[in-house]
């Protein structure tokens, strides 16, 4: 990995909070994926479950 010679704070600050900002965004997108994932699955059951039930 190369090194980059930042020419003062602000460049290297505006680097670090858009990283943070990346940070940020993919958690959130990870955190919706596995969420929608969860409310498939229990959907699922839930579906399952009155299938079930109702054709008994």
């Amino acid at each position: 990995m190369t090194e980059r010679d930042w020419d003062d704070d602000s460049e290297y600050r505006r680097a670090v909070r858009r990283t943070w900002g990346m940070v940020a965004l993919a958690s959130c997108c990870s955190l919706l994926v596995v969420g929608l994932v969860v409310l498939a699955v229990l959907g699922a059951g839930v579906f399952l479950f009155l299938v079930e039930a109702l054709g008994a």
